[in-house]
């Protein structure tokens, strides 16, 4: 298999070079996790630096698989040659916008694998396509959390742009006796969260000094 050619030099000096590389990496870097931690509480997030592939000698689960992301974009020499730092800025926003996008892709297919796996699902087609019904279905089967300080937490719902003003729209022509009930099953899973948070904090012990 022939080798890739060398990737072309532009600076008279190599540390100039590298002193770019590092800015730009450094970038997308800080650009990604801002976009990551507007979708996910870094306090819940973890990350491992070893092989593809582990399992726990205590889990029942299948060995898990870790996803690649990937992102391509493409600085023509002629830009360079003219001068064009705005492309810099192109490049890092163009990276950071695909590897965010295949992050977001795997979370939800992860997600969405979870809830098939126990049955915890809405389908498209159940209730007769009824949105409202549907919605309704989903509340009930959804149990709140809590954040950090133990008070609760609704949930929050992603779905596309044009899925979401369908959506919307169906929820708010509903009568007053509709958002009355969705307002009800709410507050009754938010102290359902809170219980369960109370009786999760009693197992532990604390000593007084």
């Amino acid at each position: 298999m022939p080798e890739a050619p060398p990737r072309p030099n532009f600076y008279r000096y190599l540390h100039e070079s590298d002193t770019l590389d590092s800015y730009v990496h450094e970038q997308m870097r800080v650009r990604l996790a801002r976009r990551r931690t507007a979708m996910l509480d870094e306090r819940n997030m973890q990350s491992y630096h070893h092989g593809s592939r582990w399992a726990l000698e205590v889990s029942t689960d299948g060995v898990s698989e870790m996803h690649s992301m990937v992102a391509e974009s493409t600085i023509h020499v002629i830009d360079i040659i003219n001068h064009e730092t705005v492309i810099l800025e192109k490049y890092i926003e163009t990276m950071v916008e695909q590897l965010y996008g295949s992050l977001m892709e795997h979370l939800f297919q992860t997600v969405g694998e979870a809830a098939e796996s126990v049955g915890n699902t809405i389908g498209r087609d159940d209730h007769g396509g009824d949105i409202p019904g549907g919605f309704l279905a989903m509340l009930e089967k959804i149990e709140f959390g809590v954040d950090h300080y133990g008070r609760a937490q609704r949930p929050t719902m992603h779905v596309a742009p044009s899925t979401g003003r369908t959506f919307v729209a169906a929820l708010q022509s509903q009568p007053t006796e509709y958002h009355l009930n969705v307002e009800m099953i709410s507050e009754r899973k938010e102290k359902k969260a809170i219980a369960r948070e109370a009786e999760r904090i009693s197992k532990f012990r604390w000593q007084r000094e």
